[in-house]
């Protein structure tokens, strides 16, 4: 199937999800993530959620990585809609973030980290295909930063969907993930 049709069928079945489901797939999402090993990473950039599109909520992850792992540095993105890139800051505790146009949370004040400094990406997207080839909003921002990355980079993705079988207009600027986080299971790519 084509990313499109993908795109508009995994976001109508996103958007149609109740307050309860989401809630019950949050914490099932969350608990798949706590029985991964994260103690090998030394920086995570993990995604901050845009309520209005019903993403998987990370707040309650963030907080257990800060108690679990206190030692692993988070970074969150700021969205550069001209050029369709991402800047990386460290997420702190305390810190301090406001919403873009777009109603993203993003990071007030805080300190720039290179990409070269990334060990691992948690990023958002409604579907992935057995390959891990991902759907996602459409811009490229994660084609873009994944490709950025150092080779070693683990890329890891968040759905509250299964991956379906084929991507059918896969091209050679996508970079597929390697992980995939789902509410009743984890898929290795």
């Amino acid at each position: 199937m084509e990313k499109q049709t993908l795109r508009n069928q995994y976001k109508a079945q996103r958007n149609a999800l109740t307050a309860a489901e989401l809630q019950q797939l949050d914490l099932a999402l969350l608990q798949q993530l706590q029985a991964y090993d994260w103690s090998a990473l030394r920086t995570l950039h993990v995604y901050l959620p845009i309520e209005k599109f019903k993403e998987y909520n990370t707040w309650p992850f963030i907080k257990w990585l800060w108690q679990q792992y206190p030692e692993l540095t988070l970074l969150c993105s700021v969205s550069d809609f001209q050029s369709h890139q991402l800047r990386h800051y460290k997420l702190q505790v305390d810190g301090q973030l406001q919403e873009n146009a777009w109603g993203i949370p993003e990071p007030v004040g805080a300190e720039e980290v290179e990409v070269s400094e990334i060990d691992a990406v948690l990023a958002p997207l409604l579907v992935v295909d057995k390959q891990g080839n991902r759907v996602g909003y459409g811009k490229g921002f994660y084609d873009r930063f994944f490709a950025a990355c150092r080779p070693d980079v683990k890329r890891l993705g968040l759905s509250f969907f299964e991956p379906v079988e084929n991507i059918t207009d896969v091209h050679g600027l996508d970079v597929p993930i390697q992980v995939l986080f789902t509410p009743g299971k984890t898929f290795y790519f």
